[in-house]
């Protein structure tokens, strides 16, 4: 009966230890007016137990975890999140600013990133940081001006032919009668009669040959 009411006893005080574990119960922000105005987060805490000013602390989420189904709950577990450092303490409230966010390489993942209500503050492992706080502007200014690329474009143009230039001519074919006509005439000049007359005669014969393969191939020059 005895280590009965002990095994009860030391369940309740368990309880109530983690009852009175300091918890976020509320998170607000200041509303900014230009983009000067510094962006302020506090996190307010219920319970002083063991909290002082510039103690960084550790946030923690409690997350259920249950079977595929969902019908059957299989545990809790305690993640941490990130960290807060203590900037006031009252007499039953903290007020924190966000430290650092723990990264999720080695950690559970979690749904719901960033520190909010009702994550548990972790005294263990604390640390005092008596560094000034760095003043967060709006997150416009904090990404930065946006990096603007200027691509130049070159324009090649060609020079303009010059006008004392001559435009190039097209080669022309001579005209096959012409050129008939041209050995008459050079047949004629010689002084032998007999050579004339045949080179007349040849001379006429290959005009007349020329002007049918040139009335053949459909070459309307000739009867122009």
């Amino acid at each position: 009966m005895m280590k009965m009411f002990v095994f009860i006893l030391t369940i309740g005080f368990a309880t109530s230890a983690r009852a009175a574990e300091p918890t976020v119960v509320d998170v607000r922000r200041n509303i900014t007016l230009s983009e000067d105005d510094t962006v302020y987060k506090d996190f307010y805490i219920n319970g002083t137990a063991g909290l002082k000013k510039n103690l960084v602390v550790t946030a923690v989420r409690k997350i259920n975890i249950r079977d595929a189904s969902g019908a059957s709950a299989v545990g809790e577990i305690f993640v941490p999140v990130g960290q807060l450092k203590i900037i006031a303490v009252f007499d039953k409230v903290a007020v924190a600013r966000e430290y650092t966010l723990l990264s999720r390489d080695e950690l559970p993942m979690l749904e719901q990133t960033g520190i909010m209500t009702g994550d548990r503050i972790e005294v263990k492992g604390s640390f005092i940081d008596n560094s000034k706080p760095k003043p967060k502007r709006k997150v416009a200014e904090e990404t930065g001006a946006a990096t603007t690329t200027a691509v130049a474009i070159t324009t090649v143009i060609a020079p303009a032919a010059s006008p004392l230039t001559p435009a190039p001519t097209a080669a022309t074919t001579g005209n096959p009668v012409e050129s008939a006509n041209l050995k008459v005439d050079s047949a004629l000049k010689t002084t032998n009669p007999a050579s004339t007359a045949a080179a007349v005669a040849a001379s006429s014969a290959s005009a007349g040959e020329t002007l049918e393969k040139t009335a053949d191939s459909g070459n309307n020059t000739l009867h122009e």
